[in-house]
């Protein structure tokens, strides 16, 4: 019973924390750039762009160099981009590089495997992470 209201508590305080300080507009506004640039599968993308930048709010992360997906170079040190515009275009030729050749290998696999198999999620809690943010983009932006 106890681990039962622990549970709760936690998932209560997760979503309160994730639904508060969600600009829709702002959103939306990255999602559809995200789709305008042709990325496969906007709506995971937009995820992670929402995860590694703290709902595009975050103020001590790679956000501060327009780096939307949490990209790293060298020494752990984040990718440096000279406008949102140009951090998507990377995205997209990043995405272009891997994809073809892990759907050939994995033709009924999801988006969630492609990021494992590159080695952009390194386990299953960033999956975790992002399913209720996926879920947060289909039901709240136009897609």
């Amino acid at each position: 019973m106890k681990k039962l209201l622990i549970v709760t508590l936690l998932l209560f305080t997760f979503q309160q924390g994730f639904s508060q300080k969600i600009d829709k507009a702002k959103m939306q506004a990255m999602y559809d750039a995200i789709k305008a640039a042709g990325i496969r599968h906007p709506d995971f993308v937009m995820a992670q762009c929402m995860q590694e930048t703290g709902n595009l709010n975050c103020k001590k992360c790679c956000l501060r160099y327009h780096n939307l997906f949490g990209f790293y170079v060298k020494g752990n040190k984040c990718k440096k981009f000279e406008s949102d515009e140009e951090c998507i275009e990377y995205y997209k030729k990043w995405q272009d590089k891997r994809y073809d050749n892990w759907r050939k290998k994995y033709p009924k696999a999801d988006y969630y495997h492609f990021l494992k198999y590159v080695k952009y999620a390194t386990g299953d809690k960033y999956t975790a992470e992002l399913k209720p943010k996926v879920a947060w983009v289909k039901k709240n932006l136009s897609l």
